[in-house]
């Protein structure tokens, strides 16, 4: 035979239970703190990157050793690249304008 929850819910029964036996706690409100990336209320651009098992892994314990999360540890790396090639990029934009 075929159960039926038409005249008995389950979820509903736990709900009204729950809501018949709660008790008032002396409580303190909580604020939550988001983590934000750049400015305040801004998304930065995103994408989805793969990667290598062992550079993974590499990124994972380098970034715990310096005290950054895995995307601050990248960011680094892209703008110490970034600056050690600011001549070629100036160059390319030149190019590329054209």
């Amino acid at each position: 035979m075929k159960k039926s929850f038409r005249d008995i819910n389950p979820a509903l029964q736990f709900i009204s239970n729950t809501q018949d036996v709660q008790e008032v706690h002396d409580t303190q409100e909580v604020q939550e703190v988001q983590r934000t990336q750049g400015k305040k209320g801004q998304k930065l651009p995103r994408i989805n990157m793969a990667f290598q098992t062992a550079n993974l892994e590499y990124l994972q314990l380098i970034s715990r050793i310096e005290g950054k999360s895995i995307t601050e540890y990248v960011n680094n790396l892209v703008e110490q690249d970034r600056q050690r090639n600011a001549a070629r990029l100036e160059e390319a934009r030149s190019i590329f304008k054209a």
